[in-house]
């Protein structure tokens, strides 16, 4: 054969390959990742307070996470016992359980309960789902397991877990939620050994919840912290983590006790995506 039809009947072969081929499937978009922000209650005023944090209205919000049929809930708000006025400070106007039965969720839906950290305000309804897995800094879960419990703590929040009838987590590096990479529990100790905050990477770009790893914007802008903190060098490290990757991301960062920080997601029932 010479090699004029060499040439020939190779281009043929891969021609014909070509023409048998079947097309490459459209890839498949991963499924929307869902962000509701929930009214978990707030602490009233106090002008007699230190920190400026305290002396207006605080947000207690707690978020909703939907990925795929699956639903983590970051943070518990205020325990029922602030409804109705019932609490000098600590006040709920709905409970989670029904805002969710708003958006058609039920209690038993809940896969993932995921608590930046102890505090009775970020802990209040998180009974309300015991068939959830609980995540939760190992850090926080020693300390809350100790007599007597730590200042702010309410242990009675998170007893199913406590006790061992319900799933737990002790978390001691950052935790994928969900396995594919979008929903990303960060260890962020300092505010209480455990504490932690909670990237969502949506298609609308990502969000950080940093939990009260900042109380107010004039935290960020002052560098200042409660005297309460478990570790200031911790604090500043975590906030330094959090800032670089919050530039690295172009993300989004919330404080969730920053009433200006409220109307950075949409207001419930719609959701971010």
């Amino acid at each position: 054969m010479t090699l004029g039809r060499a040439l020939l009947c190779s281009l043929l072969l891969l021609l014909a390959g070509r023409a048998g081929a079947q097309p490459a499937a459209p890839a498949t978009p991963p499924p929307a990742l869902r962000l509701w922000r929930l009214d978990c209650g707030r602490l009233d005023e106090n002008r007699e307070k230190l920190w400026a944090w305290q002396r207006v209205p605080t947000p207690c919000p707690c978020y909703l996470v939907a990925n795929n049929g699956r639903y983590l809930l970051w943070d518990a708000g205020i325990s029922k016992r602030g409804l109705g006025n019932a609490h000098p400070v600590a006040k709920l106007d709905r409970t989670i359980s029904d805002q969710l039965a708003q958006i058609g969720v039920k209690p038993e839906q809940i896969a993932f309960i995921g608590i930046s950290h102890y505090h009775g305000d970020h802990t209040g309804q998180a009974s309300q789902f015991p068939k959830a897995q609980l995540l939760i800094g190992a850090g926080d879960l020693a300390v809350l397991k100790s007599s007597p419990p730590p200042r702010g703590a309410a242990p009675p929040h998170i007893q199913p877990w406590l006790d061992g009838k319900a799933p737990v987590e002790a978390l001691v590096e950052d935790h994928d939620v969900f396995g594919d990479g979008r929903v990303t529990i960060l260890m962020t100790p300092g505010h209480t050994p455990g504490h932690s905050a909670l990237l969502v990477k949506l298609a609308t770009g990502p969000v950080i919840l940093a939990g009260d790893l900042w109380f107010s914007h004039a935290d960020a802008l002052r560098g200042e912290m409660p005297d309460f903190n478990s570790s200031r060098a911790e604090t500043l490290a975590s906030r330094e983590r959090v800032g670089r990757l919050a530039e690295k991301l172009d993300a989004t960062v919330i404080l969730q006790h920053e009433p200006a920080d409220v109307g950075k997601l949409p207001a419930f029932p719609a959701a971010a995506e």
